[in-house]
């Protein structure tokens, strides 16, 4: 027992058995109990992250002995192997749009190593002088580092759980590291021999590299700790960071799955450039190329014939004069506009009178991305753009203007987005501290519709109004009023009573502005679109982030599309589309053009009333996030985590909650649908300052041409 004391007490078994000991935790909380290869994994990593961090303290313990240090210069060689975290940590901290607003982020790469080196060391003094006093005052460190350990740990599993992956690896060496100390300071003595350090260190390194090559081989695990995961799934990631030699994202430690660790191009995350002779996502082939298209001429006869009808032709020629009305509600899931919900009256009202896509998907789980797409009408929104939408529409003779709110154009890109608008209003949904929504905007958004209105009412050409409505994007930010909470009807939980309370003050703006176009006899000769950017996260699935971005399922990527053309039928509208379709339709129904190229497809003849088996359609859709792509195939979805290897099918026909995973037995349908994101342009996901900064430098407008 003595010697088991004396080897607990040495830093580097104190950090490998408080790695273990934190693991324990999480095979609990993962359910791995009945899982022994997960549960050794979790075990086996933590307790090589605990011997890593233990023998950075003794190397630092080693350093002060030999420079014969005492007090607070021992205690400022002790802290700075914290550094190796808070160094990271400052860089990647403040990147977010709003993290990047707070006072002082721009000083944060230096700032944060420093205060936190400073602060560390402060603690280490103050623990040594009362460890040095007695019994009694070393039982209160011992207890406050083993509270303060808890302490983190449980932090690191609640707060933002789906961002700041750097702060969430150093908050778990913070643990650790905390538990190690209780365990070296509460046995108070001496280390073991340097003997029993290298015996130790050298076991656990043979544990690691066991743990590397045969850990988290099957893909439940792995979809396991991708999902549910904490400690786990930041150790797991960083040290296939850590291993990733060409940078790629992938890893072929720890089930990563990169077939080539020397190539950044080959990797499970890839597009496989079709007929190249690569196989680039390490699926085993290399990707098909597109089929060509095959013309159905007797299709393309009756289609052109029902056009020709004189019925279809008058409504083609009315709307080429027509007024249009974009209402899009940013974060607005598609499953929260039901016929017949009181909370949305107007609302559903609206996509029960229009032609009503019902299976409309966003391209990414993000405004930016998703904004871009609609103003751009290409796969990749963040390369150079020779007309957006808005500059088509004002080519168009249309008095343009668009209402948005200062954040998303700040998030998104205000150059991109005000690109054509004759004028913009800009919304102020962040009064008090920015990017935080500290107020309901619907009505406001409303009335400078409204005024906008009045002034167009007065021209004699037509209109085109972009109206975008923000409040349920900010639904965890904003107090809901009661008045608002007592229409709420159907909430699974206090989060979704929120976001539908918001719902339903926005669906009474909306209310206002159609109500309005009535008023001003307008609504004959308006054609009016509703759609959202993104669907949101409301805490019902462990596998979405706190909200949205990151991954793509279909609670975030489902939105609303409803397009309501005077004198035009309604119908729902089954066949698959996405937002990049928006332009191409839009220009379509006004008989417009000047966009080309463009990556979407017009489906004015769907909203039109054209009959379905003349415009059927085999389309292929893609979808890009930070963490996860997707490529739809009606009614299949393949989605993809190149982090972390995991690959998910599903038959949305039949299973539109993602569900019931079909990759495994569908192996052939995954290899062609993995093939078929190779079709698309890479998207840059990239949000950070800098990221931001070089999507506004590609949304300039070409230079125009010189004369002659």
């Amino acid at each position: 027992m003595s010697r088991v004391r004396s080897w607990l007490a040495d830093p580097v078994a104190a950090g490998l058995t408080a790695g273990a000991l934190l693991a324990l935790l999480e095979v609990a909380r993962l359910g791995a109990l009945t899982r022994p290869g997960l549960a050794l994994t979790a075990i086996a990593l933590a307790a090589v992250a605990g011997t890593f961090t233990g023998a950075a303290v003794a190397a630092a313990v080693a350093v002060a002995d030999r420079l014969g240090a005492r007090g607070v210069a021992r205690a400022a060689i002790l802290a700075a192997p914290a550094l190796a975290i808070t160094i990271p940590v400052g860089g990647s901290l403040f990147q977010g749009a709003f993290a990047a607003t707070l006072p002082g982020a721009r000083y944060a790469p230096i700032a944060v190593p420093a205060l936190g080196w400073l602060a560390l060391t402060a603690a280490i003094a103050i623990g040594q002088r009362l460890v040095a006093t007695g019994p009694r005052s070393r039982g209160l460190v011992v207890a406050a580092l083993a509270l303060g350990g808890l302490v983190v740990e449980a932090a690191n599993r609640v707060l933002f759980r789906s961002g700041y992956p750097t702060l969430h690896l150093a908050l778990v060496f913070a643990a650790i590291a905390a538990i190690a100390a209780a365990l070296a300071v509460g046995l108070g003595r001496p280390p073991a021999p340097r003997r029993g350090r290298l015996i130790t260190s050298a076991a656990i390194a043979a544990v690691a590299v066991v743990v590397a090559l045969a850990g988290l081989r099957h893909a439940d695990d792995r979809a396991r700790v991708a999902t549910k995961g904490d400690q786990l799934r930041h150790l797991a990631r960083a040290a296939r960071a850590l291993i990733d030699r060409d940078g790629d994202g992938s890893s072929a430690i720890l089930g990563g799955g990169d077939c080539d660790d020397g190539d950044p191009a080959r990797h499970v995350g890839a597009a496989d450039l079709p007929g190249n002779g690569r196989d680039e996502d390490c699926d085993g082939a290399d990707a098909l190329p597109p089929p060509a298209p095959v013309v159905d001429a007797g299709r393309a006869a009756s289609l052109a014939s029902w056009r020709a009808t004189p019925a279809v032709a008058a409504l083609r020629a009315k709307p080429t004069k027509a007024n249009l009305v974009m209402i899009s509600i940013d974060a607005l899931r598609a499953d929260h506009l039901v016929a017949g919900d009181p909370t949305v009256p107007r609302l559903a009202g609206l996509v029960a009178s229009s032609a009503a896509f019902t299976h409309g998907l966003a391209p990414a789980a993000g405004t930016d991305v998703s904004m871009t797409t609609i103003a751009t009408g290409r796969w990749n929104p963040f390369q150079p753009i020779v007309t957006t939408l808005a500059e088509a529409l004002t080519a168009s003779g249309r008095t343009t203007h668009a209402i948005l709110p200062r954040e998303v154009l700040r998030y998104a890109g205000e150059t991109l987005l005000t690109r054509g608008w004759a004028g913009v209003d800009k919304v102020v949904t962040d009064g008090s501290q920015r990017d935080v929504g500290d107020r309901i905007t619907a009505d406001a958004t409303t009335d400078l519709a409204l005024r906008f209105l009045a002034g167009a009412d007065a021209q004699a050409r037509p209109f085109a109004l972009w109206v975008h409505y923000f409040d349920v994007h900010e639904h965890a930010q904003i107090t809901v009023p009661d008045a608002l909470a007592a229409d709420v009807h159907g909430a699974i939980n206090a989060t979704d009573r929120r976001y539908r309370a918001l719902l339903s003050g926005i669906d009474r703006a909306v209310g206002r502005l159609l109500d309005e176009l009535e008023r001003r006899g307008l609504a004959d000769d308006t054609i009016v679109v509703l759609f959202s950017d993104h669907g949101e996260s409301l805490g019902e699935d462990p596998r979405l982030p706190d909200r949205h971005g990151l991954v793509v399922y279909q609670a975030l990527t489902h939105v609303p599309v409803a397009v309501r053309v005077p004198g035009v039928a309604p119908r729902a509208l089954a066949a698959p589309m996405s937002l990049v379709d928006l332009p191409p339709t839009v220009l379509g129904l006004l008989g417009a053009g000047g966009m080309a190229p463009l990556d979407g497809v017009d489906l004015s003849d769907d909203v039109l009333g054209a009959p379905l088996e003349l415009i059927a359609r085999d389309r292929t859709l893609v979808m890009n996030e930070q963490d996860q792509w997707a490529v739809v195939a009606w009614p299949y979805k393949l989605l993809v985590r190149p982090a972390d290897n995991l690959t998910e099918l599903y038959d949305l026909s039949v299973d539109p909650a993602e569900r019931v995973d079909l990759a495994a037995r569908e192996p052939a349908r995954v290899k062609e649908l993995r093939g078929r994101y190779g079709w698309f342009p890479p998207v840059s996901m990239d949000r950070t300052q800098a990221g931001r900064r070089w999507r506004e430098r590609q949304a300039r407008p070409p230079p125009a041409p010189s004369p002659r």
